[in-house]
């Protein structure tokens, strides 16, 4: 067996895409979401939207260089809807209103290890292949989604959520029994098209006209998920509709369920592709194409009704690894996003959680004066079915012309270790008979004394799944870092999320950072977590990676963190911690526990009549988007003074800015 390191030019801009290319198996035709910015002709942006608009009604660009037969571009038809209002609008748009989601065949989409330039826009970034993605015919005309029936009051909030397993025909998102209050869902699920629905071009979608005469034809809401191919066990991968708990129908519970007054929600249904990889390599396209569907239905529903919609959404999900100061795309997307409806439509928020990481030990930091070097391990347990990443960010290099660190990693099993300064747009990859099973890739972000360096870890899963790809071995991977800089450098270690999503089958295990000097025992208390004061594993710095722009009240996202309803309330202790560069903590908190004993916050499950007990700070954000919803019906969008916690306690659960009554102040449980 033949097992080296060899380097190698990049394929893909983004690193997380080079290593999924790298390691997939062979496809056929793959088509891939892109998000592009159309580039203006001086400060008119008029030019490029009907450019935009001419090569999606002939399916291809002149560049493409296909037959008149083959199909490379495509655009749902509430973009196409979008698009066509701006440029019949006759207004000027901004950068924003110039973003547009298209689907591309993925060899027109890169050039030679970047994306291919375009004269009428550029790409802000390309997802992964779509699996399973088959298109229906085009609809000569765009048939997107409207909401003429429903009448509602300038008092109507909507309630916007993306997650999995939603549970559209429960009683708890009802009115009546034959009248939804889902005004519109998207299921994003790619294995099964169903015909009667051009306007989205993977999965499905659904108004509340069309949930209502499924309420009415049938008794029983599994009924109803077999209908529209929800819950198909010959066809799909995953069937989250067929559990008796789903995330999602629990969020949306919290957020929303059981309402007397009109309050629409507008629901996006992520597919099991991507909620199964928690590692975001797939997650980011789907996340960012449902909210502006959402943001897109809010609208029209505004435009219906002749009176614009405030909007409070909910995103029940986090990253681990990132850079976290805002940069992050998929973080920076949204908030701007949410910023431009906020100014020009209506308010909008954004609740996400801080994240369950406190104690999983997938955070470092070291500091490295020149010429030092630290060490750690990076911990791959067996029977993983997806790749582990690792996100190793450098503070203090200054733009370097060359890494700032050098770094060594040693595989477990006698396999050959590499020491080398990562070069930008190349891999080091690891192979096993030319095939990679591990790879380093090097990054520089910013510019001057912004600048930042990320080093990226990339291993392959050590169990077989479907994907066929090689193995890697599990066991303690070494890593060590030296400063070859004269200037004292940061280091922050950021393993990426792995685990296994509730509901699903085991794939994925999350892999973990140790350190001989982690984890000693307290003499007088027994516990185990304390770190000695020279151990780089942190607490610190563990918020989720999509939740770290800055805190700057509920007028931007709001992060939410979970707390016990114990005596002084104390976080849970899976509850993430701030500071990072830009956000002490958590906005505030919602109470997800009981204590030890009763854990968790009961809610709907997925079938009508069901209840269902979850924990998390993801449980803890849809309490807020219900106080958050309640204050815009009020018309009160400035949230009120709470108590501010004590400085040590404010990484934890930040300030109390809703007025929650389970929400609250709180001190630490466990010593740091």
């Amino acid at each position: 067996m033949t097992v080296f390191w060899q380097e190698a030019a990049c394929e893909r801009p983004d690193s997380y895409l080079d290593w999924e290319y790298r390691t997939r198996k062979t496809m056929g035709e793959t088509w891939c979401s892109v998000l592009i910015r159309l580039v203006p002709d001086g400060d008119d942006y008029l030019p490029a939207l009907r450019k935009l608009r001419e090569v999606v009604d002939q399916g291809r660009q002149p560049e493409d260089n296909v037959s008149a037969a083959t199909i490379s571009i495509r655009m749902s038809d509430d973009e196409r809807a979008v698009l066509a209002r701006r440029i019949g609008s006759g207004k000027p748009i901004d950068d924003i209103e110039a973003q547009f989601f298209i689907y591309r065949l993925e060899p027109f989409i890169y050039d030679g290890g970047g994306y291919r330039k375009h004269s009428f826009y550029e790409t802000i970034f390309a997802g992964p292949p779509i699996v399973g993605l088959t298109f229906n015919d085009r609809n000569e005309t765009a048939e997107p989604l409207t909401f003429p029936h429903p009448i509602v009051t300038n008092k109507t909030v909507a309630i916007g959520i993306v997650d999995d397993g939603i549970a559209f025909a429960h009683s708890r998102f009802r009115s009546s029994r034959h009248k939804s209050r889902i005004a519109a869902i998207w299921l994003q699920e790619t294995e099964r098209r169903r015909d009667r629905d051009n306007g989205v071009l993977f999965g499905q979608r659904l108004d509340g006209n069309s949930i209502d005469t499924l309420l009415a034809a049938h008794d029983k809401d599994d009924d109803i998920y077999r209908e529209v191919g929800a819950t198909d066990f010959g066809a799909n991968l995953y069937n989250p509709l067929a559990s008796q708990v789903t995330h999602g129908t629990h969020v949306l519970d919290l957020a929303s369920g059981g309402e007397s007054e009109d309050r629409p929600i507008f629901a996006v249904q992520l597919p099991s592709a991507a909620t199964i990889d928690t590692s975001g390599v797939t997650m980011g396209s789907y996340v960012l194409q449902a909210v502006r569907m959402i943001m897109s239905w809010a609208d029209q529903f505004g435009i219906d009704q002749k009176a614009p919609v405030p909007l409070v959404i909910n995103f029940s999900y986090g990253l681990s690894a990132g850079p976290k100061d805002g940069t992050l795309l998929l973080e920076r997307t949204l908030l701007d996003l949410v910023h431009h409806r906020s100014k020009h439509v209506a308010p909008t928020r954004l609740v996400l959680p801080a994240g369950n990481n406190y104690r999983a030990r997938l955070t470092a930091s070291m500091k490295l004066p020149s010429t030092a070097a630290q060490s750690l391990d990076w911990v791959i347990l067996p029977d993983d079915k997806t790749a582990n990443f690792l996100e190793i960010w450098i503070d203090g290099g200054a733009a370097p012309k060359h890494c700032s660190v050098e770094i060594e990693l040693t595989p477990p099993g006698g396999l050959p270790s590499i020491k080398l300064r990562p070069k930008s747009n190349r891999i080091s990859a690891l192979t096993v008979e030319g095939r990679p099973i591990a790879g380093i890739y090097y990054l520089v972000t910013g510019t001057d004394r912004d600048a930042r360096e990320r080093i990226l870890l990339a291993i392959n899963p050590t169990a077989r799944n479907e994907n066929d790809r090689d193995l890697a071995p599990s066991g303690s991977w070494g890593i060590s870092i030296k400063n070859r800089s004269r200037r004292p450098l940061d280091a922050h270690f950021y393993v990426q999320r792995d685990d296994t999503p509730f509901g699903y089958p085991h794939r994925g295990r999350q892999s973990r950072l140790d350190h001989p000097r982690a984890y000693a025992r307290e003499t007088q208390t027994g516990d185990y977590r304390l770190h000695a004061a020279d151990c780089p594993i942190v607490y610190h710095d563990t918020l989720s990676s999509i939740a770290t722009s800055p805190a700057a009240g509920p007028d931007h996202v709001v992060v939410v963190g979970a707390a016990e309803a114990t005596d002084g309330y104390p976080p849970a202790d899976y509850t993430s911690s701030g500071p990072t560069k830009l956000r002490a903590g958590p906005d505030c908190a919602a109470i997800a526990d009981q204590g030890d004993a009763h854990w968790g916050v009961i809610a709907a499950g997925t079938f009508s009549g069901s209840t269902a007990i979850m924990r998390g700070t993801s449980v803890a954000a849809p309490q807020v988007v219900r106080q958050l919803a309640k204050q815009l019906v009020t018309s009160s969008v400035t949230a009120p003074q709470g108590n501010p916690v004590g400085t040590a306690d404010r990484g934890r659960l930040g300030e109390v800015i809703v007025p929650l009554p389970q929400t609250c102040p709180v001190q630490r449980r466990y010593p740091v």
